[in-house]
């Protein structure tokens, strides 16, 4: 088994397919040389074909070439890949057929990629902070260091979530009562969600456009405000909502459930 680190995203600070591949079970890559891909389907050409492509076209892109090249020619059937999205691992999953192209892979997206393997997302994934030096490589092969290092911090996300369940509202005193709140739970919940409103099913980048992109508010079904202490919440403890509903739900003490406010609006 090799271990991988794959970024989704188009270009260092572009548009993040993260969230399109973690939908359709794939982990995909693609790069372009005048508006058309540099290579279409590897599995139709040698490895040696394909270096004699890229160094025809784009000779001074060995980084875009070894990556492609990597998720082409070597990622195989049970490899595990993690997902790199800025200085967070936002993602595991398992290989399940290797590689595959398919030009209309990412169709209704912003990413027209059309080199993938498919994987099996790990859903229930904590996300951690992880810089492995080598920050510009889209796939990455882990060697035995970079391993340790992932795995080590892994661990520790697992047994800090395991250790409290995600406790919230525990009570601190300064100068005013703090209310401690688990980040990664929320993280978490989102990044397994379509950002779409449960109770009235609206969506901030249909109406927003780029601007309400990946935008959702976390609702405490049990309000962190009236707990009198520290408690257990899960992912099941949290509704994704809009604003409005958000405001709706908390007109009321204790706040409506999603299902009340959803029959009041006639949903």
């Amino acid at each position: 088994m090799t271990y991988w680190r794959m970024a989704m995203k188009i270009g260092s600070q572009g548009h993040s397919l993260w969230k399109d591949c973690f939908t359709r079970g794939i982990a995909a890559i693609g790069y372009r040389y005048h508006g058309k891909p540099v290579v279409e389907d590897c599995r139709e050409i040698t490895e040696q074909q394909y270096d004699n492509i890229w160094r025809q076209k784009r000779p001074y892109a060995a980084g875009p070439r070894a990556s492609l090249r990597n998720v082409a020619y070597r990622m195989k059937k049970g490899d595990t890949i993690y997902v790199k999205e800025g200085i967070w691992i936002a993602g595991k999953g398992v290989i399940t057929k290797k590689y595959a192209y398919d030009a209309n892979i990412l169709a209704g997206t912003k990413g027209s990629w059309g080199h993938y393997v498919t994987v099996d997302w790990q859903r229930d994934f904590i996300l951690f902070v992880c810089k492995l030096d080598a920050e510009q490589t889209t796939v990455l092969e882990l060697d035995e260091e970079r391993l340790r290092k992932i795995w080590r911090i892994e661990s520790q996300a697992k047994d800090k979530l395991e250790a409290t369940e995600a406790e919230e509202g525990e009570q601190y005193t300064a100068e005013v009562k703090f209310r401690a709140r688990n980040r990664a739970l929320i993280d978490a919940k989102k990044i397994d969600s379509d950002y779409r409103c449960e109770v009235c099913k609206m969506n901030f980048k249909e109406i927003y456009g780029e601007l309400g992109e990946h935008y959702i508010i976390a609702h405490h079904k049990n309000p962190i405000g009236t707990r009198t202490g520290s408690s257990i919440t899960t992912l099941d403890d949290i509704a994704l909502v809009c604003a409005n509903c958000h405001n709706m739900l908390h007109k009321q003490n204790p706040p409506l459930t999603i299902t009340a406010l959803r029959i009041r609006m006639n949903l």
